[in-house]
C-alpha cells in the first residue's frame, strides 16, 4: 500500500529538504570546492619592474695637503661629477652613480684615487698600490680623460656588459667574459677531479686533499661573501682522451679546435647534476706526450696546456714526465686564475682575489640577485593571474612579501653604498622568490578543472537535487491547475 502524506506535510518536507540543500549543503561544495588563494602584493611586485635600481659606487679620493688646499680637490670632484654622469650609460635597468668623496687614508676602500703631482708621465693615470693615480696637471687639462680614466679603473663597462646580458642573450656570444662566466648563483659547488687514463702506466702521489686544503680553500673563503661555496674531490681511472697529441718536432701538440671534443668523455663520468656545479679538471697525461703545448688557430704553440670551458669549468693537461707526485702549487696556480674568469672576471695569471676583483664579483652578483628577483616574481604573478585553480598557501605569500621585502633594502642599500648589506638582502631575496616559484604546492589543482568538478559532484548532487526539482514541478503544475478553475 502506497503511502500519501497530507499536501501540508509534503510541503514542510520539500521546504525541509530544501534549505538544507540550499543553506547548508551549497555552501559546504562551495569551500570544499574553492581554491585558497593568499593575498599577493600584485601592485609592489608590478612597480618593481618599473623602478631603476640605482647603483652607487663609492669611490675615495685622496691628496697630499702640501700640494693642494682642500677646497680645490672638492672643487674637481664637483667638476668632475657631470663628465662621470655621462659616460655612465645607464642603460637597462641599472642607473650607475660613481660616488667621489674625499678619503682620510688612500686605500681603505676599493677603489681610490690619488691626486698627485709625484707622476712621471702627466698625461697618463697610472695604476699603483694606492690606487689610481692623476696628476693634477692633467686635471686641469683634460678633465673628460680624467673621469674615462675612473670610469676604466672601476670597469664599469664591464659589470654593465654582464647586468644588460641578463636582458640582452644576444650578447653573451659577443663579449667574452660573459660568455665563459658561470650563471650568478646563491650558491656553488667547485668539483675538483684528477683524471688518470692509466694507472698502470701513470703512478702518482695524487695529494689531492692536501692540495685542495692548501690551495683552494683560502680561495673558497675569501668568495665566501659572494656565494655559499662548497667543493668536491674526486679520482677518475680509465678515461680516455679522443684526439691523442700530435708530435712536430721536439714537441707534441693538440690543436686548439679538437679542445671542447677533449671534454665529453670526461663530463659523462664527472656526475655533476646542477648549473652551479663548476669543474677543476687535471687530467695526468702520459710522460711520452712530453712537452705537451697547446697549438692555437693561429699557429702558435702555447707552452702552458690549459683551456677554460665556458660555464663549465678549466681543465689542465699535467706532465706527468719525472715526476712521483703532483705539485699542486702549480697545478692551482693555473686553475685558480681560469676559476675566476668562470665568476665573471677578466683573464689574469694572478690566483689571488684583489680588492677590485672582490668588489665586482659582488656588485654582480647583487644587482643579478635584485633583477633575478624581480623577474621571478613578475613571472610567478602571471602564472598566479593565468591559472585560477592555483593554490596560493599562505607560506608562498609570506616568502613573497619577504622577497619583496629583501628586494626593496637591497636597493636602498645600494644605493647608499652599502655593498655588503645590499648583497645579502638580495641573495635573501633571491631565494625566498625561487623557492616561492618553485614550490610544489601551487602546482596541486592546476589539473583540475571546472568541468572535472561537476563531473565528480554531479553524481552526488543529483539524486539529491532531482527529487526537489520534480516535487517543486509539481507544486507549480497544481498550483496553475487551482488558478484555472478558479479563474
Amino acid at each position: 500500500m502506497q503511502l500519501k502524506f497530507p499536501e501540508t506535510v509534503q510541503k514542510i518536507n520539500l521546504l525541509y529538504y530544501s534549505i538544507i540543500v540550499i543553506v547548508l549543503g551549497t555552501p559546504l561544495w562551495w569551500y570544499t570546492t574553492d581554491t585558497y588563494r593568499a593575498a599577493l602584493p600584485h601592485s609592489q611586485i608590478t612597480g618593481l619592474t618599473e623602478y631603476k635600481t640605482l647603483f652607487s659606487i663609492p669611490v675615495g679620493v685622496c691628496f697630499d695637503p702640501t700640494e693642494v688646499q682642500h677646497g680645490r680637490v672638492e672643487q674637481i670632484i664637483l667638476s668632475l661629477k657631470p663628465f662621470l654622469l655621462s659616460r655612465a650609460f645607464n642603460q637597462g635597468r641599472v642607473i650607475y652613480d660613481i660616488d667621489l668623496s674625499i678619503a682620510k687614508k688612500c686605500g681603505e676602500q676599493s677603489f681610490s684615487i690619488l691626486f698627485t703631482n709625484d707622476v712621471v708621465r702627466p698625461s697618463k693615470a697610472e695604476i699603483s698600490p694606492q690606487g689610481l693615480k692623476i696628476s693634477f696637471d692633467k686635471i686641469e687639462r683634460m678633465i673628460a680623460d680624467v673621469a674615462e680614466d675612473i670610469l676604466n679603473y672601476v670597469e664599469l663597462t664591464q659589470l654593465q656588459n654582464h647586468i644588460l646580458a641578463l636582458d640582452d642573450p644576444t650578447l653573451h656570444p659577443i663579449l667574452q667574459d660573459v660568455r665563459n662566466a658561470m650563471a650568478v648563483a646563491t650558491s656553488y659547488n667547485i668539483l675538483v677531479s684528477v683524471v688518470n687514463p692509466d694507472p698502470a702506466a701513470i703512478k702518482l702521489d695524487y695529494n689531492l686533499v692536501e692540495g685542495t686544503k692548501q690551495y683552494l680553500e683560502p680561495f673558497i673563503t675569501e668568495l665566501g661573501s659572494i656565494a655559499e661555496v662548497t667543493y668536491q674531490t674526486q679520482v677518475m681511472r680509465y678515461v680516455k682522451l679522443p684526439h691523442k697529441p700530435v708530435k712536430s718536432g721536439d714537441v707534441y701538440f693538440i690543436s686548439e679546435n679538437n679542445l671542447p671534443h677533449l671534454i665529453n668523455p670526461i663530463e659523462s663520468k664527472l656526475g655533476t647534476s646542477t648549473t652551479n656545479d663548476i669543474n677543476l679538471i687535471i687530467y695526468l697525461m702520459e710522460g711520452k706526450y712530453s712537452p705537451l703545448v697547446i697549438k692555437t688557430k693561429d699557429g702558435d704553440m702555447k707552452e702552458l696546456p690549459s683551456f677554460l670551458s665556458p660555464q663549465f669549468g678549466a681543465v689542465l693537461l699535467y706532465d706527468t714526465s719525472n715526476k712521483t707526485t703532483i705539485d699542486h702549487s702549480t697545478t692551482f696556480n693555473v686553475l685558480l686564475p681560469q676559476l675566476k674568469q668562470l665568476l665573471g672576471l677578466k683573464s689574469t695569471n694572478s690566483a689571488d682575489i684583489s680588492p677590485q676583483e672582490k668588489f665586482f664579483m659582488e656588485s654582480r652578483a647583487t644587482l643579478t640577485h635584485i633583477l633575478k628577483s624581480i623577474d621571478t616574481l613578475n613571472s610567478l604573478i602571471r602564472l598566479v593571474d593565468s591559472i585560477p585553480n592555483m593554490v596560493i598557501g599562505d607560506h608562498i605569500a609570506g616568502q613573497i612579501a619577504s622577497s619583496v621585502e629583501g628586494i626593496n633594502k637591497a636597493q636602498t642599500a645600494l644605493s647608499e653604498g652599502k655593498l655588503s648589506e645590499a648583497l645579502h638582502q638580495a641573495s635573501l631575496a633571491r631565494n625566498a622568490a625561487e623557492k616561492s616559484f618553485s614550490d610544489p604546492s601551487i602546482l596541486a589543482l592546476l589539473y583540475f578543472p571546472d568541468d572535472q568538478k561537476f563531473a565528480i559532484y554531479i553524481p552526488l548532487f543529483l539524486p539529491v537535487g532531482l527529487p526537489l526539482i520534480v516535487a517543486y514541478l509539481e507544486i507549480l503544475k497544481r498550483w496553475k491547475k487551482n488558478k484555472d478553475k478558479t479563474d
